[in-house]
């Protein structure tokens, strides 16, 4: 009789032998499926580039911690992990990420740039200026920025010391001339800002720009002799130069050498070189002296702008202020109106010019000019005011009253030209007889005037 142990025994053995068969037969097929890592990587790779191109960080953050799960010594993945964290302000974790893609990858520009950029946007000048010197060999714009970066972070000797190395190696530059002289003012460097200016007009005395910077620096610190005497030299070395005589007059004004600053004065207005802004600052700082000086007026009147800056607006309007501040109103209208011909949408000519035809007693076409300059500004109370006046004076306050109500609509606010345009209001309803209306409208005027 055949052992029945041993029967039991045989088929438990071949039946585990099938299920170990058929599991490892299942293993191999799931590992056969499994795709390599490489592939696994590419694939989460350009998820993480994707979703980053549509600016959804996290789930490219996401995708781009499982490359680094996979391959953790591939440089470029802490880069893109960086610069995600830079734009989600994850400060810290950006530095981390961008510095040990450098650790990886040492030779690396952009890697470098980058955390570069991080520091700048942190405004942490120090690590910004280490890393700043390690990209000089490829971009030397960044040779400027190292100045800035010296000057914001209160490095001033050495933002000076980068500034001598780049004006040797390519020239002098606007750009750092002004952090030079923006550094000696923040330390009170009163010595080396004037040594710096005497230097420069030592190498260039051609240039008549490097007088006016000396002369000018000169007199901020009060150091009127030294200026002074700087604009002669200015005017010895140019003799011819007009805006020597700018800084000249104001010179011998303070020197109480009328004779001179009037000379100075002459040429100034009459130069067709100069800015007009220039001459009409010399023309009203003479107007304030006349003014305390009323024997000196006849030279102020016989003063005349240059023909060759008749048909320049700047020069017009300047002119027309000029001789508006003289009270000449028929010669300011004239300049005036040449500004409006060239600008005519300026509102503020607009308004003088209404104005001047008030005050000239041009009613008439005082009315026509603001009826026509109304069409384009309808809310401006000043233009109606004139409007007003105007037909007031030709005794036509039915017109007058018409336009005025309208603009009333157009007073937003408590002030002088309110008060004035309820008071005409109330003026043109008392020519009318009508009491109440005038009385409604002058106490109006009259508690606005209160609040003011």
């Amino acid at each position: 009789m055949i052992n029945m142990r041993f029967i039991l025994l045989f088929f438990f053995g071949f039946f585990m032998g099938l299920n170990s068969t058929a599991q490892i037969e299942n293993d191999s097929l799931l590992k056969s499926i499994t795709p390599p890592l490489e592939i696994q990587f590419q694939n989460y790779f350009y998820e993480g580039l994707k979703q980053k191109g549509i600016d959804n960080y996290n789930k490219a953050i996401d995708a781009f911690i499982k490359c680094a799960e996979l391959f953790p010594e591939r440089a470029v993945i802490f880069y893109e992990l960086g610069d995600l964290y830079f734009k989600t302000k994850s400060y810290q974790r950006s530095e981390s990420n961008l510095k040990r893609a450098i650790d990886l990858e040492a030779n690396n520009f952009w890697f470098k740039e980058k955390l570069y950029h991080l520091y700048v946007h942190q405004n942490n000048y120090n690590k910004a200026i280490e890393t700043v010197k390690s990209l000089l060999y490829k971009d030397k714009d960044y040779e400027e920025d190292l100045v800035n970066l010296y000057a914001s972070a209160g490095q001033y000797d050495e933002a000076i010391a980068q500034i001598e190395i780049l004006d040797k190696r390519y020239g002098y530059q606007e750009k750092r001339d002004q952090t030079r002289i923006e550094i000696y003012k923040r330390t009170q460097n009163q010595k080396g800002h004037i040594k710096f200016l005497k230097n420069r007009l030592k190498e260039s005395p051609e240039n008549e720009q490097n007088f006016l910077n000396l002369i000018f620096t000169l007199s901020q610190y009060n150091l009127k002799v030294d200026a002074f005497s700087t604009a002669k030299s200015f005017l010895k070395n140019h003799p011819k130069s007009h805006i020597a005589h700018v800084a000249l007059y104001k010179f011998y004004m303070d020197a109480e050498d009328y004779n001179n600053a009037i000379s100075s004065m002459k040429i100034v207005t009459s130069s067709n070189v100069l800015e007009p802004y220039l001459k009409v600052k010399v023309l009203s700082d003479f107007m304030r002296f006349v003014q305390k000086n009323p024997e000196y007026k006849e030279i102020l009147l016989e003063v005349q702008p240059a023909e060759s800056l008749d048909t320049s607006s700047r020069s017009n309007l300047e002119w027309g202020q000029y001789f508006l501040e003289q009270n000449k109103l028929d010669k300011a209208l004239e300049f005036y109106e040449k500004v409006l011909e060239e600008t005519p949408e300026n509102l503020a000519v607009i308004k003088t010019v209404a104005k001047l035809y008030l005050k000239t007693k041009q009613y008439n076409k005082a009315v026509d000019f603001t009826t026509d300059q109304l069409e384009l500004f309808p809310t401006q109370l000043e233009l109606y005011l004139v409007y007003g006046t105007s037909q007031m004076a030709l005794k036509q306050w039915n017109q007058a009253l018409e336009m005025l109500e309208i603009g009333l609509d157009y007073i937003f606010e408590d002030n002088e030209v309110a008060v004035q345009y309820y008071n005409l209001i109330a003026e043109l309803y008392k020519n009318q007889n009508n009491i109440k209306k005038s009385k409604a409208f002058s106490d109006k005027a009259k508690s606005m005037q209160l609040k003011l």
